[in-house]
């Protein structure tokens, strides 16, 4: 009889250790900070008795949809309109009741990126080109020019047409450029989700 009830003891202290692995794992396993771009979403699963809720959102536009086993901040950023969609949200991660670890959202804005430089072995795609210098050329006369003089293109827009050919890469913007013998071309550009086109004038 002694012998039963300590293989039953044994057992029943397994048990609690292992589920109180299950939880240590579960909670250990959900991230201390995450950063999110507008647009995209983030979800967690946890077990019963596990709850996570939000404590702070800076910016009411992020939305927040809760239960009891997983929590959802996503971005809804649309090209409508110039709405902020970016800030912090601080959630906090409950075992039955007891604040047990807290989880940092932040929110930061949907940009593009072109690096320079020499890559071996990589190729970058990217839709349009990044303008990230304004600064002047010098032309075959040896003088300074500056091409985008009057265009209302500015540092950040993103060059995605010139005379309706799809720009993709650097290279396929200087030979449009080439190509123009000095001609006015017509460029499509992207500033703020909003599409701007200039050739003679801004429109």
């Amino acid at each position: 009889m002694r012998i039963f009830l300590k293989k039953i003891g044994v057992s029943l202290i397994l048990s609690i250790l292992l589920i109180i692995l299950i939880y240590i794992c579960n909670i250990d396993n959900l991230p201390s900070n995450v950063i999110l771009f507008e647009g995209e979403s983030l979800s967690f699963n946890t077990i019963l008795g596990i709850n996570i809720e939000t404590e702070f959102s800076s910016n009411p536009n992020i939305e927040r949809i809760e239960n009891k086993k997983n929590v959802t901040v996503s971005t809804n950023a649309n090209d409508e309109g110039e709405v902020d969609y970016t800030g912090k949200v601080e959630l906090s991660v409950k075992l039955f009741g007891t604040k047990v670890k807290e989880i940092n959202v932040d929110v930061i804005e949907n940009t593009e990126v072109i690096p320079m430089g020499n890559l071996i072995g990589v190729k970058l795609y990217t839709n349009g080109v990044l303008v990230v210098g304004m600064s002047e050329i010098s032309g075959s006369d040896s003088n300074k020019y500056k091409p985008y003089e009057n265009s209302g293109i500015e540092e950040g827009d993103v060059i995605v047409e010139i005379d309706e050919n799809q720009i993709t890469t650097t290279n396929e913007l200087l030979k449009e450029i080439n190509n123009s013998s000095g001609d006015n071309m017509n460029i499509k550009y992207i500033r703020n989700r909003r599409t701007f086109i200039y050739n003679n004038e801004r429109c």
